[in-house]
């Protein structure tokens, strides 16, 4: 810049700040060119009616409209401090940005602040450490003001970062630990930094430390001393107290590692150990107190961490860590959990400067302590062996109680389980010393699991862990109770409670349940009480191989498998005929196989074994699962959901009871209860074998196609050799009117292994849907013949032989076809007699009834199933054998009422993934609290 003629405002030629935003200034006004220009673009009466500033410009000859210091280019200010201010620069010729720092303007005539100005430049510049800010270049502008430039730190610094840091407190601890370590690098050089703070420690663009600002750093072998006043000391809140008190000559290591606990304090508590009005009083109370104990403001920190705090922030230097070093691998023990070398001061060394403080006081004490000393420790010993002994009583008979499950809407129910065990404590109190205490652990989506036992029985350090369930009965609270081993999960009592009227009902559990609950207790080996309750077929080993190998068949869903389980059960009965285990499973299998191929023989079978393993073993949870298999596959639905309540009360949450419980709700009428269980069930073990498919299933019957298909591609991604996905997704396909799209997901559809034939029977409802009646009577003939009065459970509850008698009539064939559908009414009628509460029966005496014409018995028969719980109003909207009611105003109605009906339950019905259904079901009944 230079000066062309004289003006009012003329260059003055000689350096001077800014009075308007402190940049340095050339003009006589005190003005920057900068706000020279903004003043006028703000008032533009100036440029036209000032010819002041239109001579001072036009005396201003600019060669570069930026600053420049040297071969850097000043882009903005980021920072300024006592002695320096900082800038954003970019260097030429390379392009790189840069932190520029240069003394401030009225420091200029300070000797004392150039020589720390300097010093700061040339011990930085002497550094090559990855956590010391590096230095880039030093020298001095045009106009001899020293400066010299250095990286810049992107993401700012401690003391602009801490209130994003309070929540990280590892991240603090690495930060801090690599301080440390370059804090130790620069007393290996020889050099104390006497002024670390958080705004001293800068962040790079990966949040890496960069210590920074050693103006007032001390060279070791340096005997210089500059003027000792608290702005050349440091920052009070960060001195150490021999900084403050004594001769800088003397200061050692200690006094840094001050400084970092200091700063490692207020970035775990939010502020610096000592607050006070003034400087002064700050140092004051360093010098003469302890620093306050990390924990005392927040609980989250370990004794470890607050240890390492208190070790760095004791006023006596030669009680800290005598090394920055020694400080980083303490940190970096922690962050690895490790033990650190620090410990808190020992007592003796705390007691002897409380003594000096207190001199009198001291006296007194002691002499007091030497009086009762004697007496005391001999009380002490009596005490502590009571103690030990009864601690050891009650660690024996100790038992856990985690959140009772609500059954009726599959939530937890703490309120519940804290009333019993205050109820329960009481009573067994009275017994004799035991322990009872209740938690929230284990209120999650793997209700009851064997690990969830142990970690409550570790969380309260119990024997024992009591579990429950509760639900209403004819208005009435029943509460199951189930008590377990802690270390193994294996159960030790089984008992229901049923509420009989009492007015204190917490207290009637307690007083019902703590005798039986005692004297489990207070047995010393439990070997014996669970090997009793061992079924005796797994103690023979021919019965348990065959029962093992039993099981694991009857759960591949094909013929051949259920065949063969059959025939593995049954040898394990010829070896031991009393196992209530092996007669459970063989009723579950010879169920199950009724259910894909019609044999009511099978079903008998299961009955009876179902009705001997109860008698056998009246609490075994198999058979009460096995008898409500029975009663499902007999239509007696209302039986089979209480069957399967109990086996949950009995045994706890079983993934393939949670399914049954869920079909049978869906059996009901009440997909969207159904579909409550089934979301349930397959969070108990994570995804469960097929549940997915069931899922859609609920989402079709309520005409959520979308839901539908998510949970049928799930099941069709995770067991693609599983057919029952894919042929869902068919079904859906065919219900949306899209019958050709879906015969070629059939024809493409690739599950590789028996599939008890739903792809087939799929295939022959798309063509009787779709009216392909040649092509339908060929699949259908093929079906009948292997199994005759088939058909009936698949979607759309059609038979083989009714589909096949509304062929021959779409033939023509009339003499034929109703000779068939005779035959199929009197299956019907005896089918509806047997099952008089099964919707399905008696929908499918309705379909067989419209196929003959008998429209007003169709019609009663369909109301009578839709009150039973038929909601399926989509599948007789297609179905052929109800085209003799199709143009029926009562028909259409009825079709019409169940829609709507639908339409409000797929309202209340939303999915929710595991994360939100544990937080949705747990908020519910604890209200957060």
């Amino acid at each position: 810049m230079k000066v062309c003629s004289s003006a009012e405002l003329r260059l003055n030629g000689k350096l001077q700040q800014c009075r308007n935003c402190s940049a340095t200034s050339f003009l006589v006004n005190g003005l920057c060119l900068t706000c020279l220009f903004r003043g006028a673009l703000e008032h533009p009466a100036n440029l036209a009616d000032n010819g002041t500033f239109a001579e001072t410009v036009s005396e201003l000859c600019i060669p570069d409209s930026k600053w420049r210091l040297g071969n850097y280019e000043v882009l903005d200010e980021i920072g300024r401090g006592g002695m320096g201010v900082i800038y954003r620069a970019r260097e030429f010729p390379s392009g790189r940005v840069v932190a520029l720092k240069r003394v401030l303007v009225e420091r200029l005539d300070s000797l004392q602040a150039l020589a720390r100005f300097r010093r700061e430049a040339e011990t930085a510049a002497a550094f090559d450490h990855p956590n010391i800010v590096p230095v880039y270049y030093v020298g001095e502008s045009d106009d001899g003001i020293p400066f010299f430039t250095m990286k810049l730190a992107s993401r700012g610094n401690l003391g602009t970062s801490r209130a994003a840091l309070r929540n990280q407190p590892r991240q603090c601890v690495l930060i801090i630990a690599k301080v440390a370590l370059a804090v130790q690098y620069a007393h290996d050089q020889g050099v104390f930094h006497r002024d670390l703070k958080p705004t001293n420690i800068l962040l790079d663009e990966s949040l890496e430390p960069l210590v920074s600002d050693f103006g007032l750093a001390k060279w070791q072998n340096d005997p210089s001393q500059l003027t000792r006043t608290l702005t050349t000391l440091g920052t009070p809140s960060y001195l150490a107290p021999e900084q403050a008190t004594g001769p800088s000559a003397q200061l050692t290591a200690a006094a840094d590692v001050y400084s970092l606990g200091a700063i490692l304090f207020e970035l775990l508590s939010g502020r610096p150990p000592f607050l006070g009005e003034h400087p002064l009083a700050v140092i004051h109370q360093a010098s003469e107190s302890p620093a306050p104990k990390l924990r005392r403001f927040t609980q989250e920190f370990d004794r470890d961490l607050e240890t390492i705090c208190a070790r760095c922030l004791e006023c006596d230097p030669s009680v800290r860590y005598q090394s920055a070093k020694d400080l980083a691998l303490d940190l970096n023990s922690w962050l690895d959990d490790r033990p650190i070398a620090a410990r808190p001061a020992k007592i003796p060394y705390r007691v002897a400067r409380w003594a000096r403080r207190n001199r009198m006081l001291a006296g007194t004490l002691t002499a007091l302590v030497a009086l009762g000393g004697t007496s005391l420790l001999w009380q002490v010993r009596d005490w502590g062996l009571q103690s030990a002994m009864r601690e050891s009583t009650l660690a024996t008979r100790s038992v856990g109680i985690m959140p009772f499950l609500n059954l009726d809407n599959l939530t937890p129910d703490p309120i519940s389980a804290q009333s019993v065990a205050t109820s329960l404590q009481g009573k067994l109190s009275r017994l004799g010393p035991a322990r009872v205490s209740s938690t929230q652990s284990g209120a999650s989506v793997r209700w009851g699991g064997t690990e969830e036992i142990r970690k409550v029985g570790q969380d309260v350090k119990a024997r024992a862990v009591l579990t429950g369930t509760e639900r209403t009965i004819d208005g009435k609270k029943r509460i199951s109770f189930r008590l377990l081993d802690a270390a193994t999960g294996q159960p030790l009592l089984v008992h229901l409670w049923q509420d009989k009227g009492q007015k204190d009902s917490a207290k009637a559990i307690g007083e019902e349940i703590g005798q039986p609950i005692y004297a489990v207790l207070s047995a010393k080996d439990w070997s014996n009480m669970i090997y009793s309750k061992i079924d005796p077929g797994l103690r023979d080993q021919i019965a348990r191989d065959a029962i093992l190998a039993g099981r694991d068949l009857m759960f591949r869903y094909t013929v051949s498998d259920f065949d063969q389980a059959i025939t593995l059960l049954k040898k394990a009965l010829r070896a031991e005929p009393d196992s209530s285990l092996a007669h459970a499973y063989l009723a579950i299998v010879a169920t199950g196989r009724t259910h894909y191929i019609s044999d009511n023989s099978f079903l008998e079978l299961g009955e009876a074994e179902a009705y001997e393993a109860l008698r056998l073993s009246p609490d075994s949870p198999d058979a009460h699962r096995a008898l409500a298999g029975v009663y499902y596959q007999e239509g007696r639905f209302t039986e089979a959901l209480e069957e399967g309540m109990l086996t949950v009360e009995t045994s706890g949450v079983e993934e393939k009871v949670v399914r049954l419980i869920g079909i049978t709700f869906d059996a009901l009428g009440h997909p969207d209860r159904a579909l409550n269980w089934f979301t349930f069930g397959s969070h108990i073990r994570g995804t469960a074998d097929g549940i997915d498919a069931q899922i859609g299933d609920c989402w079709a019957k309520l005409a959520d196609d979308k839901q539908a298909l998510q949970a049928y591609n799930r099941a069709a991604e995770l067991q693609p050799d599983c057919s029952q996905g894919g042929v869902g997704i068919c079904h859906i396909r065919l219900l949306e009117g899209d019958s050709a799209g879906a015969r070629e997901l059939v024809r493409k559809g690739r599950w590789n292994r028996e599939d008890l034939g739903d792809t087939k029977r799929m295939a022959a409802q798309i063509e009787f849907f779709a009216r392909n009646f040649e092509a339908a009577q060929k699949l259908y003939g093929d079906l009948a013949q292997a199994d005759p009065s088939g058909g009936g459970s698949f979607y759309g509850a059609i038979t083989y032989r009714s589909a096949l008698g509304r062929a021959w009539q779409a033939f023509g064939d009339n003499t034929r076809g109703e000779a068939l559908l005779e035959h199929c009414l009197v299956e019907e009628k005896a089918a509806v007699s047997r099952e008089p509460e099964n919707p399905e029966a008696v929908y499918r005496l309705a379909a067989v009834e419209s196929s003959l014409g008998m429209t007003e018995s169709a019609l009663e028969h369909l109301h009578t199933a839709v009150s039973l719980g038929w909601i399926d109003y989509r599948s007789p909207a297609m179905d052929p054998r109800f085209d003799a009611l199709r143009e029926n105003l009562e028909f259409q109605l009825m079709l019409k009422n169940i829609s709507s009906k639908v339409a409000d339950m797929r309202i209340r019905s939303q999915p929710l993934n595991a994360e939100e259904w544990r937080n949705n079901q747990w908020q519910r009944r604890v209200g957060m609290n």
